[in-house]
């Protein structure tokens, strides 16, 4: 890392992606050629195949909405089966399907492409504005991610990032970079919130800041909760109303629906504004009736109204987070709002209500992530930056052990890095391995949390159920990526993963015992042992 060469700082988001840097004394966010500061995170691919990416992607998603890829961010690192998944699909203009490993793949004219690929491609279309404007070749980058993703959706991130040519020397959770953009250089002594409302994402943190140090406190979220809803809400509003006063059922249509979809973002925006706005649409669905015409009036009440829930599920979930914390409402000094959701006047007046107190208000919402991922690059590349950053996991980590059970090992809001063992034992009398399942989530049940990896620890030594002593460790780094390694500590065999795609890693490692002549891996799951 030198001056000359800065690190980026990368918020790559569900809706728009920011890239900003650090110069002098001044954070600077890189435009394009037009003088705009956001790029959305939208790719096609035009008449001779080529990728396009951002704004131009974004002009043409009406005309060619099956062949336009858009919110790709929220089917990363997720199992094609996940509900959540399946219901975000449901609104999408362009074909998701499951590959042979049970992961999401978009469809693109002829192609199939995974969502960290479309990741990837926004990425290099940043990272080329970026040495555009710098006219130097660029390499490094902070990027953010959502505090609530999970060991996957960050892994898939960093694979997003590498195959754009980036080295990532952190991944930062994004309501953290906002806090670091709030408060340094600042001299604060302070308990903040942040408060997350972005395009596909809701988190929420607590922060306390003591002059440079930055410490998390406790994170909460949803990685399914963001504008994105809100725009899904004034769609099926829209739609049913049209279908009330017409009887055509415009959801057969897909561009009909991304011309919805498209107007009901910018009546979203013109809420914030105005009391009132007009969805016009003349013609929009030709091949049924030629002269049929969406013309509906939307007041700023009837959105409040078709969106309250939405709103209100956020602040149960600051409800949680702060008795995680263990930490009082009215001991917050400043409620910092982050995402382009916030701007929404009901959001505002209910954190307002919620907090007792106004928001602050003073931060770009579209920037200042970006602003503090770039601060954050620039620590890392300043040998005589005192800043210290303290975050924590979002999740609780473990494994499966016996009867399904999930035992937890790293419990969700534990500040990292941080590394713990825990001894478990076998389950069966001359158990010869174990199969080590891991898991991320807070049911009891294994089952029903996110299945993060897994793998064989063999030559276990023959003995009785429960004499063995398996020593299982968990490392999760400052990025909050996560290793574990397994130990038999009467004969020292160990085995260890780091956390990459599961279903692949799985599939890959079966196929190499197959072309050995081996037989399927198994073992009997573990069992908790005296610590």
């Amino acid at each position: 890392m030198t001056e000359d060469r800065p690190v980026l700082g990368i918020d790559l988001g569900t809706s728009n992606t920011c890239v900003a840097f650090v110069e002098g004394d001044d954070v600077k966010v890189v435009t394009d050629e037009r003088g705009r500061r956001v790029t959305p995170s939208v790719m096609t691919l035009n008449n001779r195949g080529e990728v396009v990416v951002g704004h131009f992607a974004k002009a043409q998603q009406i005309t060619n909405p099956y062949g336009t890829l858009y919110s790709a961010k929220r089917l990363m690192g997720q199992p094609f089966g996940d509900p959540d998944l399946q219901k975000a699909k449901k609104h999408l203009t362009y074909p998701v399907e499951s590959d042979a490993e049970g992961r999401p793949v978009c469809l693109l004219k002829d192609l199939k492409i995974y969502p960290h690929e479309v990741s990837t491609q926004i990425l290099l279309k940043v990272k080329g504005l970026a040495e555009a404007y710098l006219q130097i070749p660029l390499k490094e980058a902070v990027i953010t991610v959502p505090a609530h993703f999970n060991d996957r959706q960050r892994k898939e991130t960093l694979l997003a990032a590498e195959n754009a040519g980036l080295e990532v020397l952190r991944l930062i959770n994004e309501p953290t970079a906002a806090a670091l953009a709030y408060g340094y250089g600042q001299d604060l002594r302070s308990t903040v919130a942040v408060y997350d409302f972005g395009g596909g994402t809701f988190d929420i943190s607590i922060l306390d800041i003591d002059g440079n140090v930055f410490e998390v406190i406790a994170t909460g979220g949803d990685s399914y909760l963001g504008g994105d809803d809100v725009n899904r809400r004034i769609v099926d509003y829209i739609v049913s109303q049209f279908q009330k006063e017409s009887g055509i059922d415009l959801r057969r249509d897909k561009m009909a629906m991304q011309r919805v979809l498209d107007a009901a973002e910018k009546a979203k925006i013109d809420l914030s504004e105005a009391s009132e706005t007009v969805v016009n649409l003349p013609r929009i669905a030709p091949n049924v009736d030629f002269n049929a015409h969406v013309y509906q009036r939307l007041t700023r009440a009837q959105l409040e109204e078709m969106c309250v829930d939405l709103v209100e599920q956020t602040l149960r979930i600051c409800t949680k987070t702060f008795a995680d914390a263990r930490v009082d409402i009215p001991d917050i000094d400043d409620v910092i709002l982050v995402g382009g959701q916030t701007r929404m006047p009901m959001v505002r007046e209910r954190v307002a209500k919620f907090f007792g107190k106004e928001p602050n208000d003073d931060l770009n919402t579209d920037e200042v992530v970006a602003f503090g991922a770039a601060i954050k690059a620039h620590t890392l590349n300043d040998a005589t930056s005192d800043v210290l950053l303290i975050d924590v996991t979002p999740l609780t980590l473990g494994i499966e052990s016996l009867g399904n059970l999930f035992a937890p090992i790293i419990g969700r809001n534990t500040k990292v890095p941080h590394r713990i063992s825990k001894i478990f034992t076998t389950s069966t009398d001359y158990q010869e391995q174990v199969r080590i399942k891991v898991f991320q989530g807070e049911s009891r049940v294994a089952s029903e949390n996110t299945n993060l990896g897994e793998f064989v620890l063999t030559n276990i030594r023959e003995a009785l159920r429960r004499e063995p002593q398996i020593e299982v460790s968990f490392r999760i780094d400052a990025s909050g990526m996560l290793s574990v390694s397994a130990m038999d500590l009467d004969t020292n065999e160990t085995q260890s993963i780091v956390i990459e795609d599961y279903a692949d890693r799985a599939r890959q490692e079966q196929l190499k015992r197959e072309a050995d002549g081996l037989p399927p891996i198994g073992g009997d799951p573990l069992e908790l042992g005296a610590d």
